[in-house]
């Protein structure tokens, strides 16, 4: 698909949560790898506390799409009915996540699940998103330019912006700067006015920290 050399789409947030999701992916692997029955209660609560806020992340992006981005898209998008019923297929990914997102809860909810059913329940789970991220990266996030104007692009991030409110910029952004890549760190930091980037340094950053994820 032909784009403009300057786009009025901006997917720095949704790009880079999308890494921050297989960041995440990755330690959950490694957490089901290293368990064995009993374990250490400790490593067991850094890793129950990682998952939740992963999971409170996937929700809030799958609900964005969801309510708002792809009927956003539908509407701009009516002369295309191949990539309508991508945007479908992609709707429905999101409820195929849902059982193995269950799945897992009751792994890790069970302190002497041994490793390889916690394996198993991660593996389900990481080839699925890993499979719907990329096949959104690569057949529905490319249409987002087409589908919307630059207004309605704008009033999509505002509402996502109201929608998340300052509470969910405070989880939102250290999470997604949690270990990321140099390129991420930038084109993030570039994203957020300089009053967000002094609370991420001074309030959000160290709070995230103390929740002691994953390896702590």
């Amino acid at each position: 698909m032909a784009r403009s050399t300057k786009s009025h789409v901006d997917l720095t947030i949704m790009l880079v949560s999308h890494d921050a999701f297989r960041r995440d992916l990755r330690r959950l692997e490694r957490a089901a790898a290293g368990r064995g029955p009993g374990g250490d209660p400790l490593a067991r609560e850094r890793v129950a506390t990682g998952w939740q806020i992963f999971k409170a992340q996937l929700h809030i992006h799958h609900e964005g799409e969801d309510r708002d981005l792809w009927p956003r898209m539908a509407a701009g998008l009516a002369h295309r009915p191949g990539t309508l019923a991508t945007l479908r297929d992609l709707e429905a990914e999101h409820e195929l996540l849902d059982p193995l997102l269950a799945r897992v809860d009751a792994v890790l909810a069970d302190p002497l699940a041994p490793a390889d059913r916690a394996e198993g329940a991660v593996a389900a789970l990481a080839a699925c998103l890993e499979s719907h991220l990329e096949h959104e990266e690569t057949e529905g996030l490319p249409y987002i330019e087409e589908a919307l104007t630059a207004a309605q692009w704008k009033e999509f991030t505002a509402v996502q912006r109201e929608s998340l409110g300052p509470a969910g910029a405070a989880e939102l952004f250290p999470w997604l700067l949690d270990e990321a890549s140099e390129e991420n760190l930038r084109r993030v930091r570039e994203f957020m006015p300089a009053p967000m980037r002094m609370a991420m340094k001074t309030l959000w950053a160290p709070a995230y920290r103390a929740r002691n994820t994953w390896s702590g």
